[in-house]
C-alpha cells in the first residue's frame, strides 16, 4: 500500500516498487540517499483528489509537499516525498525522493559566515571562566592562544602581549578577543534556525562534546555576531569535515528533520544480532578491495607558520602495509585541522596574522580549527588538542577514533549474493547493523529489491568485519 500525505493511491494489479537502497555510514565525501522507482498511479477518482486534479489546466501550478509512505504486511517499508513529474488524463507519474538536499531548508547553501545565528552579549569584564553562556548553555569561549604576530610586526606598538585572549590573575587582560563557538551549540543553533532537531551520543560525550572551532576573527566591540567566527563554508561541508574528524554516524530523517550524531565505530563494535544465512541463495560474487591501507591527513591553515611545514605532531597517518599485492591507499584529507601546544606556556599556539579592523588586516584569511576546551586551568583559560586520552592529532586519532575501520579496511573484501528476503526484513533494516550470513559477518553497502517481494534481493555485503 502507498500512501500519499497520508491518503492510500490506487496502483494496478501488479505493480512494484523497486529500492535501491544505500548504506550512508561508508562513504565520506557525501551525504548518500536511497533511490527507488516508482510505478505509474491511474488517474481514478481516488488518486485525481489526492493529487488535487492537478491534470486540469484549470488547477493551476501549485503542488503541496507531497509526503510517501510504503506500506505492506503492516510493515512501514519506506518513507520520504513524491515529486509528480507528470500528469495527465493516463496517470500521474512521478519520483521518490529522502530530500537530504533540502534538508537544512532555504539555509542549505548558504554560507555560515552568512547565517544569522545569533548574537553573545556577554557582560565585561568577561567572565573569569572563560565561558559565554545562552540560556544556561556553554556557547562559546576565550582560551588562551600564543600567537605573537597577531598584529603582525606592528603589535609591539600596541603593546600587544603575544597572547590571544590573554588572561592573569583571574581576569582578562587588554588585547585580541576572539570567541570559539562550541560544536555542540553550534549545531542545535543550526538546527533552531533550519527547523530541524538534532541528538545523539555526540552531544552528550564527555570529550567531543568539549570541541570548539577556532578562529582568527577578533571581536572588537559590542555583541558577538556568531557568524562572524565561522567558517565560509556550508552547513553540509561542516557536517562532513566534522564527521571525518571523530569518524561519525550521521543519521539523517528527512520526514522528521531529525539528524542523530553518533560515532561508527560504536557501531563497529557491537555485536552482530542478525543472521540471514537461511535466507542466502547458493552462489556469489567476491571482489577484493585495492586500497587496503587508510590515510589521515590534516589540512593545515597554510597562514600559520608553525604549522604549514606539518611538525611531526600534524603529520600524516599511514597505516602499514598487508602482505600481498593489495596495498593501494584510502586517503582521508581532513579540513578540520588543529594546532600545536607552546612548550613554554603549554598553551595551544599558532603564528599568523589576525582578521581585525586595526592596522588594515579586515581582509587576512583563515582557516576553522578543533581544540577541546579544558576551562581554567594553571591559570589560563585553556583549549588544547588533546582531552582525556583523546588526542586530536592524525597518528593518535587513527588508535582511537578510527582504530576498527582501518582494521576492517585492512581485511575487507565485497560479497554480491542474492538473498530471499520478507517485507519485515525490509522495515527492520539498520545500515549501522552487522549481519552473519555463513559463518562471516558483514556489512549491508547496497541492497536491491522490488516490494512486493517476488524473487530475490540482491546485496552488496562488506566483508571482514
Amino acid at each position: 500500500m502507498i500512501r500519499i500525505n497520508g491518503y492510500e493511491v490506487l496502483t494496478l494489479p501488479g505493480q512494484r516498487v523497486e529500492y535501491t537502497l544505500t548504506n550512508p555510514y561508508l562513504v565520506y565525501s557525501q551525504i548518500l540517499g536511497s533511490q527507488a522507482q516508482l510505478p505509474d498511479l491511474p488517474a481514478v477518482r481516488q488518486n485525481r483528489a489526492i493529487f488535487q486534479y492537478y491534470e486540469e489546466p484549470q488547477a493551476g501550478g501549485y503542488l503541496p509537499e507531497l509526503l510517501f509512505q510504503h506500506f505492506y504486511g503492516g510493515e512501514l517499508i519506506r518513507e520520504g516525498f513524491y515529486v509528480l513529474t507528470e500528469a495527465s488524463e493516463a496517470g500521474y507519474k512521478g519520483t521518490y525522493t529522502d530530500k537530504l538536499g533540502l534538508f537544512f531548508g532555504d539555509y542549505q547553501q548558504s554560507l555560515l559566515s552568512e547565517i544569522p545565528l545569533g548574537v553573545l552579549d556577554p557582560e565585561l569584564p568577561l567572565p573569569a571562566d572563560g565561558l559565554l553562556m545562552v540560556d544556561g548553555q556553554a556557547a562559546a569561549c576565550l582560551p588562551t592562544l600564543v600567537n605573537d604576530t597577531f598584529y603582525g610586526a606592528n603589535g609591539a606598538a600596541l603593546g600587544y602581549s603575544g597572547r590571544i585572549n590573554d588572561y592573569q590573575e583571574g581576569a582578562y587582560e587588554d588585547g585580541p578577543k576572539v570567541p570559539c563557538v562550541f560544536v555542540t551549540w553550534l549545531l542545535k543553533r543550526i538546527a533552531a534556525v533550519t527547523g530541524t532537531t538534532v541528538g545523539g551520543s555526540f552531544f552528550s560525550h564527555p570529550q567531543w562534546s568539549q570541541l570548539v572551532l577556532v578562529n582568527m576573527r577578533e571581536w572588537e566591540s559590542g555583541p558577538i555576531d556568531v557568524r562572524n567566527h565561522l567558517p565560509a563554508w556550508t552547513i553540509p561541508q561542516l557536517l562532513l569535515e566534522l564527521r571525518k574528524v571523530p569518524n561519525l554516524a550521521l543519521t539523517f530523517n528527512a520526514v522528521t528533520r531529525h539528524l542523530d550524531v553518533d560515532f561508527w565505530e560504536d557501531s563497529l563494535r557491537q555485536p552482530t544480532r542478525r543472521d540471514w544465512s537461511a535466507k542466502a541463495v547458493r552462489g556469489e560474487v567476491k571482489t577484493p578491495e585495492p586500497n587496503t591501507r587508510v590515510q589521515l591527513s590534516q589540512v593545515v591553515d597554510s597562514g600559520d607558520a608553525l604549522a604549514k611545514d606539518k611538525p611531526p605532531v600534524l603529520s600524516d597517518y599511514l597505516s602499514e602495509e598487508t602482505e600481498g599485492t593489495r596495498n593501494g591507499i584510502a586517503q582521508l584529507p581532513m579540513q578540520l585541522s588543529t594546532m600545536v601546544v607552546d612548550e613554554a606556556t603549554g598553551l595551544a599556539a599558532c603564528r599568523q596574522e589576525g582578521q581585525s579592523s586595526q592596522l588594515a588586516q579586515q581582509a587576512k584569511a583563515w582557516a576553522p580549527r578543533l581544540l577541546f576546551w579544558q576551562g581554567v586551568v594553571a591559570g589560563y583559560p585553556r583549549a588544547l588538542p588533546t582531552l582525556g586520552g583523546l588526542s586530536l592529532y592524525p597518528q593518535d586519532l587513527a588508535t582511537t577514533s578510527w582504530r576498527e575501520t582501518i582494521a576492517l579496511r585492512k581485511r575487507m573484501f565485497y560479497l554480491q549474493k542474492d538473498f530471499v528476503l520478507t517485507e519485515t526484513d525490509l522495515a527492520r533494516l539498520d545500515f549501522r547493523e552487522k549481519i552473519h550470513v555463513d559463518g562471516v559477518d558483514y556489512l549491508i553497502a547496497q541492497l536491491n529489491v522490488a516490494v512486493p517481494i517476488e524473487g530475490v534481493a540482491t546485496a552488496l555485503l562488506i566483508g571482514g568485519v
